[in-house]
């Protein structure tokens, strides 16, 4: 089972296994189950024991042993011990997940990182973050021999019960798009895809458009993001400022910010995102984009971007940039905390929103 991780290590693509698509893509199977409680553990470190719901098993060949695995899976808090497992993990569908990527996750939200655990061995991974009342799901994978077995659900459980417990009001995903059944039987609704575009660049632009982002903007920028985004994500912003300062390009005057980019750089690839703008004035957008571009040299970009946003197909065909695959974006609980997508021109990853 996975779900929405993608990173532009020699620039994933789509799923590795288009086919059975797992996770995101198929946590359980079609058709909607009425539903029972069993008892999943969530301890960050120690005792403490909830609730999780999963799908009530048909009664048949294979339901005993379903029944009795998902009556042993375990889901605990991930932590910094786990991660060379979690890299092992997201490695079998070529997310490209670093120790970084990981670290950056536990740094933002390190309660809301989950590890399933079926028979003493890790077998899946959940994260979230949050923003406020907002909080975005992602990073989700089932080992490929525990898929079938309910696992992704309780992992869904058991994140949807973190984040109810922390006062989110509204919970947004980045769904494959034959998962969407699975997710609205989980409360999701739909809101609108997002396009993921890859490929090869040369340098174009000069560095002189946009300029490195220093702390000093940081309040700045966070507020001009909020205004777009929908939530404040300062947390996210300054964590991304201390790790990429030669790739975090801001354009800013007496007027205030009007725009900012961030890429995640090494190995010749980079993922961009966040990238934000003023949608009335996507010369802005594009000045930004050439000036990073002018910073990488020639290398591998990847980056997704909402449909709301008009321009993205303009600047991705000037590129040349393939379209890797779609997601729809969904939401659960309050209809709210929408922003304004139509100035985001790049996600800051299918799994922080």
């Amino acid at each position: 089972m996975v779900f929405g991780g993608c990173r532009a290590r020699g620039i994933p693509a789509a799923p590795a296994r288009p086919a059975p698509v797992q996770g995101l893509r198929q946590v359980v199977r079609a058709g909607g189950r009425r539903v029972r409680t069993v008892h999943v553990q969530a301890r960050p470190e120690g005792e403490a024991v909830h609730h999780v719901r999963v799908s009530r098993l048909r009664r048949g060949r294979g339901a005993e042993e379903e029944g009795r695995a998902v009556a042993e899976t375990e889901v605990r808090v991930l932590r910094k011990r786990d991660v060379s497992w979690a890299i092992r993990l997201t490695d079998l569908e070529h997310w490209g997940y670093t120790r970084a990527d990981f670290e950056r996750l536990l740094a933002l939200e390190p309660e809301g990182c989950f590890v399933a655990v079926f028979g003493g061995k890790r077998v899946g991974l959940t994260c979230s973050v949050t923003y406020g009342k907002l909080a975005f799901i992602g990073a989700v994978i089932v080992d490929p021999e525990m898929r079938g077995k309910h696992i992704g659900e309780a992992l869904m459980k058991a994140t949807l019960d973190f984040l109810d417990r922390k006062g989110v009001e509204t919970a947004r995903l980045n769904a494959y798009l034959n998962v969407i059944p699975f997710y609205e039987r989980l409360g999701f609704h739909r809101e609108y895809e997002n396009v993921r575009y890859h490929g090869s660049v040369a340098a174009s632009g000069t560095p002189g458009a946009g300029r490195p982002a220093n702390r000093d903007d940081l309040a700045a920028i966070a507020h001009f993001d909020s205004f777009y985004f929908g939530a404040p994500r300062e947390r996210l912003l300054a964590r991304l400022l201390q790790e990429f300062p030669d790739h975090f390009l801001v354009v800013r005057d007496e007027g205030g910010v009007r725009g900012y980019i961030v890429a995640n750089a090494d190995a010749g690839a980079a993922e961009i995102g966040p990238w934000v703008a003023n949608p009335s004035m996507p010369e802005i957008a594009g000045d930004l984009l050439h000036g990073l571009l002018a910073r990488l040299g020639p290398t591998r970009i990847a980056f997704t971007a909402p449909s709301p946003n008009e321009h993205h197909e303009r600047m991705a065909g000037e590129l040349r940039l393939e379209t890797a695959f779609r997601t729809l974006r969904m939401y659960r609980g309050r209809d709210a905390y929408h922003g304004l997508p139509q100035g985001i021109f790049a996600l800051a990853g299918l799994e922080k929103g």
